[in-house]
């Protein structure tokens, strides 16, 4: 986690730059096996510096002879190292700031087996590791520690270890069904975030203010008419531009776009309530503008705040938990309207097709509701 203070910013513990009064660039500190070492990076560029910090680290591993370059912080360094030259994708979230971020986290990879050689890494070793990721002594789900059970084996890899062995898979928390809204609630949902903007405001984790604006109503009438993921690819990159009105045979009126989905343009056809919906969102908005907050041009960061706003009015309204105690985010929009339009009786394969989810997932996931 970056923490800033002034021209000082510390990327992880013992891992900082900062700007000296007298010099245009950037400092490295770093501290490595309890020794302090501090020089000039000699680049105004922060990115570069952050990106020559973690170089010089490496450097330091290897070159001073701290730790063998067998260890696992030496090979994961490396990893981190080979993401500079993939492009940025539209999330505008780098494979390099992803990995760094990951494997660098608290009771992450780095934290935990730090100079350990790979080639004494064992089972016991990973289920270990498993056990301890937990930051707030809360069960962490599956899918999230299957994504360090890949870095773990990317590292691992990339090391050559003479010796191969079975990495043990994670056992997380199991999911849950899919949190939804009844018929009252929604209606509540989606008028009390019409009534409440610019009146509700709540206080995010880093002592932030912020007040509801007319994004959340938007985009809970958008994600209902559209049965879209929240995502970056498929919700925060649509402009006004990408979005065509249409009209079925019969006279109805629909919205068509693409997104992009499992690295490829799907077709999405809406109902009639994102078309009606959509028209009075336009009034006013440049063509080129993002249908989402728009006033953030970076587009995970415009979705934490939009996830972040829609969690908080959820919480103000008391609706942030399912009967079941099911937990609800953005995506119980997607999950309800899935629901809706099988009661509604439409055909499933139509469902499944409009919501790109398949056969299963209905069946375990949103079948039994409906």
């Amino acid at each position: 986690m970056v923490k800033k203070a002034g021209k000082y910013t510390q990327l992880y513990k013992g891992m900082s730059i900062f700007k000296k009064d007298k010099s245009q660039y950037w400092w490295g500190y770093l501290r490595v096996e309890g020794k302090a070492y501090k020089k000039s990076l000699r680049t105004t560029d922060k990115n570069d510096a952050e990106k020559l910090l973690f170089q010089w680290k490496s450097e330091l591993l290897n070159d001073q002879n701290l730790t063998s370059t067998r260890s696992f912080t030496f090979w994961a360094d490396k990893l981190i190292e080979l993401q500079k030259v993939k492009p940025i994708p539209k999330s505008g979230q780098s494979q390099y700031d992803y990995y760094k971020k990951s494997l660098y986290r608290t009771n992450g990879l780095v934290q935990f087996f730090k100079h350990k050689s790979v080639d004494d890494i064992t089972r016991f070793d990973v289920e270990e590791f498993y056990s301890q990721m937990s930051i707030d002594g809360k069960q962490l789900s599956t899918s999230y520690m299957r994504k360090h059970k890949i870095l773990l084996t990317q590292v691992v890899n990339l090391s050559e270890r003479t010796s191969s062995f079975p990495i043990p898979n994670p056992k997380g928390r199991k999911s849950k069904r899919r949190g939804w809204f009844n018929n009252e609630e929604y209606r509540t949902l989606r008028d009390s975030s019409k009534e409440l903007v610019g009146e509700f405001s709540y206080k995010a984790h880093n002592g932030t203010t912020y007040t509801l604006t007319d994004d959340v109503n938007s985009a809970i009438i958008f994600l209902m008419g559209t049965m879209l993921r929240p995502t970056v690819d498929e919700l925060m990159q649509l402009k006004f531009k990408d979005i065509n009105e249409k009209k079925s045979k019969g006279g109805k009126p629909y919205l068509s776009f693409f997104v992009d989905r499992k690295n490829q343009q799907q077709t999405v056809e809406s109902l009639s309530t994102a078309y009606h919906h959509f028209k009075k969102m336009k009034k006013g908005k440049d063509d080129n503008n993002y249908l989402f907050m728009n006033d953030y041009q970076g587009r995970t960061h415009a979705l934490r705040l939009l996830s972040d706003m829609f969690i908080a009015l959820l919480k103000h309204l008391q609706l942030e938990t399912g009967r079941d105690g099911e937990e609800r985010t953005l995506y119980s929009l997607r999950h309800t309207s899935i629901i809706y339009n099988l009661r509604a009786g439409i055909d499933r394969t139509d469902i499944e097709k409009r919501a790109d989810t398949s056969p299963d997932m209905i069946s375990n996931w949103y079948y039994p509701k409906s």
